[in-house]
């Protein structure tokens, strides 16, 4: 099992090219830092998920929370953002896609989501045979290490080259 603690976007758990044969069943990887801020998050919604909760703190408050909370989608944005930056390396073709979002708990303003995934599932492809795929069990976690947010999401990504 790999265990990679990525804080900064600089530091990605890989530097160089990243293949499919780099990743196993069971690999583990920690990354990310991402406050949620106020202005993001009302501009998210209004665009996006014009919810009371999401767009006005005293709406949010009304209903019990304790400010502005984010919507879902945005979080899951964010679980991209950090992904993309992680794993900046990787050859991923493209994402078959996403599955199994839940959203756990609420995500006030000033929280701070990074990541933990596991990959779950690993293959070659018969029908692509210069692909792999790759499937990850992700949780996203605020800064009391409490999970937010958690979603399947699936990629493929290069084999490498053999010549």
């Amino acid at each position: 099992m790999t265990e990679v603690t990525v804080i900064m976007k600089s530091n990605p758990p890989f530097k160089d090219h990243v293949y499919f044969e780099d990743f196993a069943m069971g690999d583990h990887f920690a990354y990310g830092a991402y406050e949620m801020r106020r202005d993001e998050m009302q501009a998210f919604a209004e665009q996006f998920d014009p919810e009371p909760f999401h767009l006005d703190a005293d709406a949010a408050k009304a209903m019990g929370w304790p400010d502005l909370i984010a919507s879902g989608p945005h979080v899951c944005a964010v679980w991209r953002r950090l992904s993309k930056d992680a794993f900046a390396a990787t050859k991923a073709f493209v994402s078959p896609g996403w599955g199994e979002v839940r959203w756990l708990m609420p995500v006030p303003v000033g929280y701070v989501l990074s990541v933990r995934s596991e990959v779950t599932a690993a293959r070659a492809l018969k029908s692509r045979p210069n692909l792999g795929f790759i499937q990850f069990s992700n949780e996203m976690r605020n800064q009391y290490d409490e999970v937010t947010t958690t979603l399947v999401t699936n990629w493929f990504v290069h084999r490498r080259p053999t010549d």
